[in-house]
């Protein structure tokens, strides 16, 4: 009889640990999780904070079954669904954790400049767009009363502008080809900062309006290159962390940074440099803007 009740035993313990992947799929240490059909397509989902601050993250699959991590404030989500590998309020409800600007409104990022190319309409927060259009927009239509906050880095950090107006191009507030969050704004009444002033005069030269900055994959100029024409406090991802030599095109002087906002190590160039790696700044420029 004992040899039969020891096994009654490990089968009983056997059965219980097959429950543990199950009630181990939601990991709550916030607000609840809120009811939606991504638990389908969705693992290891976690919660933090209460209230307005609730947020979610998790993996889940995208439209070609590769588990894509995502984020979600969820506080005004009536439920959430999953769509192409990230969470999303589901339809009719108030919105992602935002209470005004934006509702009621599309924002529209398109592939090129002057709305042309690839669209992605949405009329909900990302905190972290799908990978095909992350960093990819130049340029942006709001249809409706509402503004947008849009960000060059994920969970809406680094450089963000608020907009209720179209831009047709983006690089005029360095975010072309950046933005990777997005989401309605509470901000009421506010609109798009004014573009760049023009350059002022400067004795012997200084800012030129044909003056740009060329970073090239390679050292001694070789390899893909990037012009810039502008400043970008967080170059486009193809470009970040790429350059080994730069040119100086026109007359000015040009800082760049190894890290993003133009902070970390940062050096200034008034002339070609052939190989970044004398000066530290090799495979590490993030951000450049001209500075004379």
């Amino acid at each position: 009889m004992r040899p039969f009740y020891n096994m009654l035993i490990l089968a009983s313990v056997l059965g219980a640990g097959s429950l543990a992947p199950a009630a181990s799929l939601a990991q709550a240490r916030g607000a609840p999780p809120p009811p939606g059909d991504y638990w389908q397509t969705c693992q290891n989902i976690t919660t933090f904070g209460y209230g307005r601050d609730a947020m979610m993250t998790g993996q889940c699959k995208d439209r070609y079954g590769r588990y894509q991590s995502t984020s979600l404030r969820f506080a005004n989500c009536s439920t959430v669904t999953n769509q192409n590998g990230q969470l999303t309020c589901g339809y009719g409800n108030s919105g992602n954790g935002n209470t005004g600007g934006g509702r009621g409104s599309t924002l529209s990022l398109y592939r090129d400049a002057n709305y042309a190319g690839q669209v992605l309409d949405t009329t909900r927060e990302y905190s972290n767009l799908p990978r095909q259009y992350n960093d990819m927009a130049l340029s942006l239509k709001i249809s409706g009363r509402g503004s947008w906050e849009v960000c060059a880095d994920a969970n809406f950090r680094g450089n963000c502008q608020t907009f209720d107006r179209d831009v047709p191009d983006l690089r005029r507030y360095g975010l072309g080809e950046a933005i990777s969050s997005v989401r309605p704004s509470d901000s009421h009444g506010g609109y798009a900062p004014p573009p760049p002033p023009p350059p002022p005069p400067w004795n012997g030269g200084g800012f030129q309006g044909n003056a740009s900055l060329s970073l090239y994959n390679g050292v001694g100029f070789s390899g893909p290159a990037f012009e810039a024409r502008t400043n970008y406090s967080n170059l486009p991802r193809p470009y970040n962390d790429q350059a080994q030599s730069l040119r100086i095109n026109g007359r000015g002087t040009w800082e760049v940074c190894a890290d993003s906002d133009f902070r970390g190590h940062c050096q200034t160039f008034d002339r070609d440099v052939s190989d970044l790696r004398r000066y530290g700044m090799s495979f590490s420029i993030s951000s450049v803007r001209q500075v004379r």
